[in-house]
């Protein structure tokens, strides 16, 4: 569908809080225009009425999975393109939202989703959060939901949850840009639901230990890549210990980070 044509139709589903019969014909028209940089069009139309039909279970079974399929392909989650990225992540996470609620994925198939994102989470660079023209990016934050509802899902072993939980540790040192939209947070309650799944708290601890030490270890060399990494992972420990209240072992362990970082001014000792 030629893209203001798309646009006015959606608008006026919108305006009349009504669905498209068939719906699955017009959520395939909007599949190309996921990441266009129109942010009423990506976000206010394309990603809120389709996540509502998902969510709302006006979406058949094997349409769900036929979006599913596509949006973990190089044309869409491993796009260059970083809006189109960012709100393939968003679908993503509706889309196993509903599973949680309809299980209709296939065991091979949420296991594939698991493996996407593994692979796909330590490939992002981009930390932008919000433009005043082109509206939300958010890759990282958007990314934390749908691995947060990945999580949650019956068919992950805490072993893989351990995987995932270790590479959303790993990129929260990030040295691309300095996070300053709520990234951290949105990481954090992603591993707090690993935590409330089974996921032991002193393996999160461990991670989190390990990966202090490498970040300190960076210091005193003053870079800009550096200097991000750093303020980004100690916001992150700062937003985790927050998260976990419930996790005595586990909140000693990240106020004993967080304090190793104040060490670096107040010559305290390290692990």
């Amino acid at each position: 569908m030629e893209r203001e044509v798309l646009k006015q139709r959606l608008a006026d589903l919108a305006e009349n809080e009504k669905a498209p019969a068939p719906i699955e014909d017009l959520l395939l028209s909007m599949l190309p225009y996921i990441g266009d940089h129109d942010p009423v069009l990506r976000d206010k139309l394309i990603y809120r009425l389709a996540g509502n039909w998902v969510t709302e279970g006006m979406v058949p079974p094997a349409v769900m999975i036929q979006i599913l399929e596509e949006l973990l392909t190089e044309r869409f989650l491993f796009q260059k393109e970083k809006y189109t990225r960012s709100f393939t992540t968003l679908w993503i996470a509706a889309l196993l939202y509903q599973h949680r609620r309809e299980a209709f994925l296939s065991a091979e198939l949420t296991d594939r989703v698991y493996l996407v994102f593994l692979a796909y989470i330590k490939q992002e660079t981009v930390g932008e959060g919000y433009d005043e023209t082109y509206g939300w990016s958010h890759t990282l934050a958007h990314a934390a939901d749908a691995i947060d509802e990945l999580i949650q899902l019956t068919e992950l072993s805490n072993d893989q949850r351990r995987q995932l939980v270790e590479e959303m540790i790993n990129k929260m040192a990030f040295p691309y840009d300095v996070l300053s939209h709520e990234e951290d947070e949105r990481m954090a309650i992603a591993i707090h639901s690993a935590l409330e799944n089974g996921l032991s708290p002193d393996i999160v601890g461990c991670m989190v230990k390990e990966k202090t030490s490498e970040v300190i270890a960076l210091w005193p060399e003053v870079t800009e890549a550096n200097l991000r990494i750093r303020a980004n992972f100690k916001q992150f420990i700062r937003s985790l210990y927050f998260c976990s209240s419930d996790y005595p072992s586990l909140k000693k362990t990240l106020h004993e980070c967080e304090q190793l970082f104040s060490g670096i001014y107040h010559k305290k000792s390290s692990f």
